[in-house]
Order: structure tokens, then C-alpha cells, then sequence
């Protein structure tokens, strides 16, 4: 009877009802976190005495500073959060002797949290919008009916574990860092490339999500490889890549016309020096090393050199699938031929999320609110790497669901341990090599989807 229940359930026409639960779930959810757990003050006040000193004229970067330092975000963070402080002070009349208009008062914030509470809605619409599109390939690709609703359900848990972190709920509506909506318009963007096969348009919002914080820069690799795919040329790949630089151009405009060499130093700020109470994932070293150069130079290596190991395993794969004429079409200078290649979404969002993921494992540290950048990747790799598009047994699959859930779990438990141990570093550390060695020895996600099946 349960079995009967759960397969029927599988069929797509509750897909979508399946989402929209979801979704209204996670909407109550916020309304009940913003109602019920006290706003903590952490970035905000810098925040808007930066944006406030960019508004009284400020050009020079250098000179643009909060309580917790000068800036070091793209100007995109400034128009952004200049909007959101219009928002919270629009509707509210409170004299403010800081020189801030009243944007950190506890009207104004409790205005910007609802804000963000949307912005959260619409990026869990998004991130289970791009969940759906992976799981409408895999059933096209599974021979029975009883293994596509084992592998439907299998995902649907992925999809709703994407919706059950504290510290990403935390992170968007109780702290309201500037990571949040920069991780919403990278997820927007990947859906522009990966389920509307709109580059263009998804190069203009991927660069717009640089603008507002660098760390999306990290997607940049797997990008570039997937515009080399899509393009099958150096010069088509080229103009997607100008689309992007000439986005940051303008953004940029008032402070490249005027202080560049502060601008560029401080908004793409690569040498930034991190605190080694903040770091979640290296705790168990002594600060010592965590601080030293070496330490740096090492991990940097390790990043570069994992990205060649995989970007050679993804050149096999496109040899074994695409054939060798048609894998190395992405190095002409021109496309010498109107075939068009329409990548499939699993294997865009795969390539991105991977691409990210190393910067994340060889990252020099990361604080509880880099969380967000990967956290909606986990599930995704994992269940990509552990079922993909071939058939099993339930039995076969309650081994690796099983182990994919405990790494997620100790992932967020590490994030959710403040301030971090080195128990919690180190079961972090272990969660991040279980995926990784799940990513170097799983197979490539298809490539391309058969002309024949694009409607």
C-alpha cells in the first residue's frame, strides 16, 4: 500500500506540488525565524555607513569605511545596498544623530529583514527550479517505472534538505550579509545557462553577482569552460567573457574615473589577511601556520592543481562522449559550421558547482556566512555523484543516501558550532574530502542533449 502511495506520488504531475509545499514551507518558516529569534547585529551598521559616505560623495575606496573597516566589496555592493537602505528608511521618521538617516534603527532593519525574506523565497525558487531540471533528465534516462520513483524520491529529499539549514536561514534573514543576494543572482544565472540556454543574459547577471561580492568569482572556471562548449570557438567565447567585463566596467565607472588604483585595490581585494578566530574550517592549526605564507602558497597550489586534474578529466569526457573532432571545436577561433549545442542542465550545473567546490575545499578560511556559497551545491553533487542517470534497486540506494545526508549533516553542524572547535573543523574537513573523492571517481554528466529531444 505505502510503495503503491509513494510510486504514484512519483509522477510528475506532482512535481510541481511538490515544490510549492516546499516553498511555502520555507516561506513560514522565515516569517516565524524574523518574528521569533532576536536580529543580531553583525555587518549591518557598516554596511550602511559605507553606503552612506559613497552618498555624501565619497569616490576613493580607500576612504570609504565602516566599524568593521574600509570597504572591500565591487561597487555593485554600494548601489545594491544604497537601495535597500532607501527601502528602510522610506516609510519610517527617525532622527538619527549618527549621520545615517535612520537606516539602522530597529524599524528600519526589521523592514530590510522581510525584504531579505523574499529575496530568500525567490533564491529557494530558483535553487529547487534547478534541482527540478537535473531531476527531469534523470527520468527521461531511467528503463522502468519503478526505478525512476526510487530515483524521483531520492531527489525530492535532496531538494528538501535544501530547505532545512539554520545557518543559511540565519545568514539571510537574521544577519542580512551581502553574500545572500549575490549567491541569488549566481543561481539565477546558472538557470539562465543551464534551463534557458540564455548565455548572453546569464553572463550579464553572473557579472552582476560579481559586483556585489567577489567570492562568485569562484564559479569563473567552470564557467569558462562551459562558454568554450557552448560557443565551440575562442571568438564567441570571447564576447560572452566582454559581456561580463564590460558590466564591471560600468559598475565600476565612478571610481575607475577616479581613484582606479584604489578602486581595483580594495574591491578585488586578493590579498585580503583573515583573522584565524573567524575560520571555520582550519581550526585544529596552529594560528602559526593558518597566518603563514607558505600555508597560503600551498592551498593556492592544491586549488590550481585539482582544477587541472578535473578540467583534464572533463576533456575526456567530452572526447569519450562528443567524439575527438567535435570535443576539440572549442579551440577554433571561429565557428565554422551553423551546428548549434544545447548543454544539457546537469552538466552545466554540475561544471559550476564543481568548479566552485575546489575554491571552497582550498579555501584559506571561511566564516559562517560563506556557508551559503556551497551550501545548496551539497546535495546536488552528492546525489549527482552517487545515483546519476542509472538504475538501482531501493536497497542499492539507501547506502549512499544514507552516507550523502551524514555529510550534509556535518557539514551544517560544523557551520552551526560557534566559535569553531577543532572537532568541528575537522569533521567539516571530512565531509569536504568525502565529496571530493566522490567527485574525482564519479563519471561526467552527459554533455549535450540530443537535438531530437530539445522541444
Amino acid at each position: 500500500m505505502w510503495a503503491k502511495v509513494c510510486h504514484n506520488l512519483a509522477k510528475p504531475r506532482y512535481d510541481n506540488q511538490w515544490l510549492a509545499l516546499l516553498l511555502i514551507a520555507e516561506s513560514l518558516l522565515s516569517a516565524i525565524i524574523v518574528k521569533r529569534v532576536p536580529y543580531t547585529e553583525i555587518d549591518w551598521v557598516a554596511y550602511m555607513q559605507e553606503v552612506t559616505t559613497y552618498q555624501n560623495g565619497e569616490r576613493d575606496y580607500i576612504s570609504i569605511r565602516g566599524d568593521t573597516g574600509p570597504l572591500v566589496y565591487p561597487a555593485g555592493f554600494l548601489y545594491l545596498y544604497g537601495f535597500f537602505k532607501d527601502i528602510a528608511t522610506r516609510w519610517i521618521d527617525v532622527s538619527d544623530p549618527t549621520g545615517l538617516g535612520g537606516s539602522t534603527s530597529p524599524e528600519a532593519i526589521r523592514i530590510i529583514q522581510w525584504v531579505f525574506v523574499i529575496l530568500y523565497a525567490i533564491n529557494s525558487a530558483v535553487v529547487l527550479m534547478l534541482y527540478n531540471a537535473v531531476l527531469q533528465r534523470m527520468r527521461q534516462q531511467q528503463s522502468t517505472q519503478s526505478s525512476t520513483a526510487t530515483i524521483v524520491w531520492c531527489w525530492r529529499i535532496a531538494m528538501g534538505i535544501t530547505c532545512l539549514s539554520k545557518r543559511v536561514h540565519s545568514i539571510f534573514v537574521l544577519r542580512l550579509f551581502n553574500d545572500a543576494p549575490a549567491m541569488l543572482l549566481l543561481h539565477i544565472s546558472m538557470y539562465l545557462f543551464a534551463c534557458c540556454d540564455s548565455w548572453a543574459l546569464g553572463c550579464v547577471v553572473f557579472s552582476l553577482a560579481v559586483s556585489i561580492k567577489m567570492n562568485v568569482l569562484l564559479f569563473a572556471p567552470g564557467l569558462l569552460l562551459l562558454l568554450l562548449q557552448k560557443n565551440q570557438s575562442l571568438l564567441g567565447t570571447i564576447r560572452h567573457l566582454s559581456i561580463c567585463a564590460s558590466l564591471q566596467l560600468l559598475l565600476g565607472w565612478p571610481f575607475l574615473t577616479t581613484y582606479p588604483i584604489s578602486y581595483i585595490k580594495k574591491a578585488f581585494e586578493f590579498d585580503r589577511v583573515f583573522f584565524f578566530k573567524w575560520t571555520v574550517n582550519w581550526k585544529f592549526l596552529p594560528e602559526e601556520i593558518f597566518t603563514s605564507k607558505p600555508w597560503a602558497l600551498m592551498l593556492l597550489t592544491c586549488h590550481l592543481g585539482v582544477l587541472g586534474m578535473l578540467a583534464n578529466k572533463w576533456w575526456r569526457s567530452a572526447i569519450s562522449q562528443l567524439g575527438d573532432a567535435n570535443a576539440r571545436k572549442l579551440m577554433r577561433w571561429a565557428k565554422c559550421d551553423n551546428d548549434d549545442i544545447r548543454l544539457s542542465p546537469e552538466y552545466v550545473i554540475h561544471t559550476m558547482f564543481v568548479s566552485n567546490y575546489v575554491g571552497i575545499v582550498f579555501a584559506r578560511t571561511l566564516h559562517y556566512q560563506f556557508y551559503c556559497w556551497y551550501f545548496y551545491s551539497l546535495p546536488m553533487l552528492l546525489w549527482l555523484t552517487s545515483f546519476g542517470s542509472s538504475s538501482s534497486s531501493t536497497c542499492k540506494l539507501v547506502i549512499p543516501l544514507s552516507a550523502n545526508v551524514i555529510a550534509v549533516v556535518g557539514v551544517e553542524y560544523a557551520f552551526n558550532v560557534f566559535p569553531a572547535t577543532e572537532l568541528s573543523s575537522a569533521v567539516l574537513q571530512l565531509s569536504h574530502a568525502y565529496l571530493m573523492l566522490k567527485i574525482v571517481s564519479s563519471k561526467v554528466p552527459s554533455i549535450q542533449i540530443d537535438k531530437q529531444k530539445i522541444k
